[in-house]
């Protein structure tokens, strides 16, 4: 038996009713359906990810720096630092200001 062409739309168009196929730079792919539970698991991931790129500071095409708190310990986290304060310099501190005497732990590649 001959199977009927099917043009590449209108394929598209019925593959995106049923929403978990989708047609991309010139293939289908699988995709989690948007209202799928699973988003609900990777929400809190993507909104760190976005404070996180929301702080970044960027000097010129060679400098950065940005920090962000870890979220099951408050003023505890971590800062990543390049060219920022030292020239030609990776820094990665680790700081902890819970407590008087205020730990930071640099190392620096």
């Amino acid at each position: 038996m001959k199977v009927p062409y099917i043009p590449t739309e209108l394929l598209d168009i019925i593959l995106q009713f049923d929403g978990r196929i989708k047609y991309r730079n010139g293939k289908f792919i699988n995709i989690i359906h948007k209202n799928d539970e699973r988003y609900n698991i990777i929400i809190p991931i993507i909104s760190k990810k976005i404070k996180i790129l929301e702080t970044i500071t960027i000097a010129d095409d060679r400098s950065f720096y940005f920090q962000f708190k870890f979220d099951t310990i408050n003023y505890v986290g971590l800062c990543y630092d390049l060219g920022f304060n030292k020239c030609d310099v990776f820094e990665i501190c680790y700081y902890d200001m819970r407590n008087p005497y205020r730990e930071q732990i640099r190392t620096y590649i």
